[in-house]
């Protein structure tokens, strides 16, 4: 099936416009969850639509995003988050690839279940989430990329990863198994330039940095 890619905007800490462009997001569908809107109209990026129960965006945005034309669209049931609404939104119109900004918030709570809602749907929709420093995302059983030396991959079972392998990477795994609360894979380092990793069974998020900011890099 061909990939459709919608961005999705969330009400955390969004990275830099310029960072964010860097992904050609004017290629693609902009769908914006509530109070994002609020740091958007700082930019110059238009959402297509705006999703939510609508309790954290502003009169002052609301009005100018709809005289601009962006689909303003109220789902007031409290059963899913603003970000679900998103995916599912998405989902309906025939998207199946999910770029996301703002996942990552000053409150714990909302970025951990941003992650949990994230494993509900990883195995059937691409999601990436990508903040000022990382990409972060399911893997589904085996990933292979380029990467830099010397550089941070970190793994995190969500809850657990059975028999996970790794090659390119100082702290080599080998068949071993992680589990939040016994053992993380947090803060590796790339000793190659090409990184592989893979598990057997559970759930596994890999962060890796984009080197989008020259800062990161250097």
């Amino acid at each position: 099936m061909e990939n459709r890619i919608a961005i999705i905007f969330l009400n955390g800490e969004l990275p830099g416009e310029k960072l964010i462009k860097k992904y050609s997001i004017n290629k693609f569908y902009k769908i914006c969850a509530d109070g994002a809107a609020n740091s958007l109209i700082n930019t110059d990026i238009q959402p297509d639509v705006i999703i939510g129960d609508f309790d954290s965006i502003t009169k002052i945005v609301s009005n100018y995003y709809e005289r601009k034309g962006t689909t303003l669209l109220k789902i007031s049931e409290q059963e899913t988050t603003d970000f679900e609404k998103s995916l599912n939104y998405g989902i309906s119109v025939g998207f199946n690839e999910f770029i996301i900004f703002g996942a990552i918030s000053r409150r714990p709570d909302h970025t951990f279940n941003n992650f949990s809602v994230a494993k509900r749907y990883y195995r059937t929709i691409n999601l990436l989430f990508v903040d000022n420093v990382f990409e972060i995302e399911f893997i589904i059983k085996k990933i292979k990329f380029k990467y830099l030396k010397n550089q941070t991959v970190s793994l995190l079972p969500f809850p657990y990863a059975k028999r996970v392998k790794t090659m390119g990477l100082k702290y080599r795994l080998k068949d071993e198994d992680l589990e939040l609360g016994v053992r993380e894979g947090t803060l590796n380092v790339s000793t190659a330039k090409n990184i592989i990793i893979e598990f057997v069974s559970g759930d596994l998020l890999l962060f890796k940095k984009h080197f989008l900011n020259k800062s990161i890099v250097n």
